[in-house]
């Protein structure tokens, strides 16, 4: 079941950059079967992954393009930096197979496979493009990524999931944030689920050793390390085991309520952050919405309200917006 992997998907960041009156503003743009025309070959849900189509071999090359035009902060003045993120499913690097990546016709490197025994599994490649690239990608707002398959060996296949452009905007306006801590997000393909963690080692040890589990998304929204002013509250983390998924609030009777009554479905994890409850936030904060989708028995936040509306519009089959989660910080 595929859970909020939106086309053209935005997710505005505003940073402290340490540069004297500016920001860094972090867009994403993420490609998947929703975005399957013009000889797109993303992997659908529920498909025989080592079939045809989307199981592509030596001769079936193939090229997707980012437009993030419309994403584009109206008052940037440059890119700091940007990467593309490239979700595939068993490249065999270990027996030979080179699947090569280009952006723009510039060589950015190869997908990065598991061992050998182990190359029937997802695996995450993170590219940085080149400055030449980054310069038309400013100039234009569109990059071209093309993967020659099986470069040197013929036989070898790979299925694509997703590709995932960052890209971070030097803009000009306004402070930094009084939040002090980063809420970093991932997506699970394999739980069809999100998490959310402010910890970096945490963050790390996610992207270094369960990437096949788990896709960096970047940065969510900020938050607080510590109860920094009387109106900041705890935000709760919970997991659950028999659900697949991680859940937060900031409700204590609701905290209250899982501990007591539902301990055999979720296990109270402790305190993930700080953030102010609806009623109680400062200006300058933004809502971080709540989504509950009965089908998939899984909770989904969001401080984006491009998604937010996205979710509402096209996927209230899926989800249920049951309103503001809490207060924090872009």
């Amino acid at each position: 079941m595929k859970a909020v992997r939106l086309p053209a998907l935005l997710a505005c960041i505003l940073l402290f950059s340490g540069l004297t009156n500016a920001h860094i503003v972090t867009v994403r743009d993420t490609l998947d079967y929703t975005d399957d025309i013009n000889g797109y070959y993303f992997l659908p849900p529920d498909v025989t992954m080592d079939h045809s189509p989307f199981f592509r071999t030596s001769l079936e090359d193939w090229d997707w393009t980012h437009n993030v035009k419309s994403l584009v902060p109206a008052d940037a003045n440059g890119i700091a930096s940007a990467t593309v993120s490239i979700y595939a499913w068993d490249v065999d690097t270990e027996e030979g197979e080179m699947d090569i990546i280009y952006a723009n016709g510039v060589k950015l490197g190869t997908l990065q496979g598991m061992a050998v025994g182990e190359d029937r599994t997802w695996t995450t490649t993170v590219f940085n493009l080149p400055p030449s690239v980054v310069q038309e990608l400013w100039r234009n707002g569109e990059v071209t990524i093309f993967m020659d398959i099986d470069y040197d060996v013929v036989g070898d296949r790979v299925d694509i999931g997703s590709s995932t452009l960052t890209v971070n905007y030097t803009t000009s306006g306004g402070g930094g944030t009084p939040a002090d801590v980063t809420v970093y997000r991932f997506w699970s393909p394999s739980l069809s689920s999100h998490f959310y963690t402010i910890s970096e080692a945490e963050r790390d040890g996610l992207i270094r050793d369960y990437a096949f589990i788990w896709i960096y998304e970047g940065l969510a929204y900020h938050a607080f390390s510590t109860a920094a002013d009387a109106a900041l509250k705890p935000v709760y983390r919970f997991w659950s085991p028999a659900l697949g998924e991680h859940f937060y609030t900031i409700n204590e009777q609701e905290k209250d309520g899982l501990v007591r009554d539902y301990a055999y479905l979720y296990i109270y994890e402790g305190v993930a952050f700080y953030a102010y409850p609806e009623g109680q936030q400062p200006a300058g904060a933004v809502p971080v919405y709540r989504f509950w989708s009965g089908t998939g028995s899984r909770h989904f936040f969001t401080v984006s309200e491009q998604e937010k509306q996205s979710l509402i519009d096209l996927y209230s089959y899926y989800w249920t917006l049951e309103g503001v989660a809490w207060y924090a910080y872009e």
